[in-house]
């Protein structure tokens, strides 16, 4: 994809008003002889770091886009792309198969400056323009940051919808996705009405970072989508105390043990306080598939390797999980394990059990908030209420007392997953 940066351009976008047909839907103002333009999907921003962002959008007409932004309420810089042009097939209730093209732009925006609020609005072709929108690049020095898990909202975009809204009133920093945005992501025309739709109001301001899931396919269109132009599935991102490292562990042709070593060796590598992990299919699942991902050496790699917390979703329930103990004669961390796969697709049964902290069969998201040595999470139902609560702090890297008393045992729940696993 090219893109070719002006600095400093100061070009205004001229009033639309006066050709043939003026369109108003979703905040985009589109004008175009003969008809309307539309950004069909986005913008969405992919990511945002301390001296970046990473932004998409798609448009059903061919041609540059552009999008304008600068700090505070300055519209002083652009970035202008070529789009990525992708045919799809919809197949009619009558069996008549429909060809439809789309165009997807992503654009990086460079050189910005940290802890900063910066504007900007996507433009073209057609001389169509968005709304201008906003959002805060990652303070350089900062001991907080406020963020939100979810997973497996594909299928029923109207109990995602609700999940969205509920995020949106909590004023998060950034969104995790443990995956499974659509029913059949190589369905390219599932991405806007499962996905796109669901998340409008939040996308535009707030960054989501998605951990690939099963149902995302191999077509691509994941690929195509949502993964920022020279980006990886796989990828860490940094907030204040806090290290993110997203993992895919589905896609075709990956290898467990590398991926394992992926996520334990960027682990090893960052000096956060806090290390979180996500990826789609769990490493400890009691009820619904039941998942034990990277069996037997899932656990103790992640322990060695001081991760904190590991969120995932594939199992349509919530569940927390007492902390997991290092395996005897070995250094690690007391990992908490959480299955938050209820961000709106039909519920599993889960199975509570004594190495539960809780455990549901809910719709719900994760809600973290994170100040130096001390973590908070409530989890949130779709009504709104709190469901499970929890508190831990740490000194000389090491969890308070009281939550390491409740911990569990590596091999006992390796044993309990040989004894339940239904298959």
């Amino acid at each position: 994809m090219c893109i070719e940066k002006s600095r400093k351009s100061r070009r205004v976008l001229g009033s639309v008003l006066t050709l043939p047909v003026v369109c108003l839907t979703a905040g985009l103002v589109v004008a175009v002889a003969g008809g309307c333009a539309k950004v069909t999907k986005g913008p969405v921003l992919l990511g945002v770091s301390e001296d970046g962002a990473s932004l998409m959008w798609e448009t059903d007409v061919v041609g540059p886009g552009e999008v304008l932004y600068g700090q505070g309420d300055s519209l002083s810089e652009k970035v202008i792309t070529q789009p990525l042009r992708v045919e799809y097939e919809i197949v009619k209730k009558d069996a008549a198969v429909k060809t439809r093209t789309a165009f997807i732009h992503k654009v990086r925006l460079e050189n910005l400056e940290p802890g900063r609020a910066y504007s900007y609005r996507v433009a073209g072709p057609a001389q169509m323009q968005s709304r201008i929108y906003k959002f805060h690049t990652v303070p350089a020095d900062t001991d907080e940051v406020t963020f939100a898990v979810y997973g497996d909202s594909r299928s029923r975009p109207g109990t995602h919808r609700k999940i969205v809204e509920l995020m949106m009133s909590k004023k998060v920093d950034f969104v995790v996705h443990t995956g499974d945005l659509v029913s059949s992501g190589d369905r390219y025309e599932q991405f806007g009405p499962q996905f796109f739709e669901p998340v409008k109001g939040l996308v535009e301001t707030v960054p989501m970072y998605i951990a690939k899931g099963n149902h995302e396919g191999n077509s691509g269109n994941f690929e195509k989508l949502l993964i920022g132009e020279g980006d990886k599935n796989s990828f860490g991102l940094d907030y204040g105390p806090l290290h993110y490292f997203c993992a895919d562990n589905v896609s075709k042709g990956l290898k467990t043990e590398e991926q394992l070593k992926l996520i334990a060796a960027d682990a090893r590598s960052s000096k956060a306080q806090w290390r979180f992990v996500s990826y789609h299919i769990p490493s400890v699942n009691f009820g619904g598939h039941w998942s034990k991902w990277g069996y037997p050496d899932a656990l103790r790699t992640l322990a060695e390797a001081g991760v904190d917390f590991v969120l995932t979703g594939h199992s349509h329930q919530y569940e927390r999980f007492r902390p997991v103990a290092p395996a005897p004669g070995t250094e690690g961390s007391y990992v908490t394990y959480i299955t938050c796969g209820g961000g709106g697709a039909p519920l599993y049964d889960v199975k509570p059990c004594l190495y539960h902290a809780s455990a549901k069969k809910v719709h719900h998201f994760c809600l973290f908030h994170i100040r130096g040595n001390k973590l908070t999470m409530d989890t949130i139902d779709i009504d709104g209420k709190i469901i499970d609560h929890l508190e831990i702090t740490k000194t000389d890297g090491r969890l308070n007392k009281q939550y390491l008393w409740t911990a569990v045992p590596m091999e006992e729940i390796r044993r309990y997953q040989e004894l339940k696993r239904k298959r």
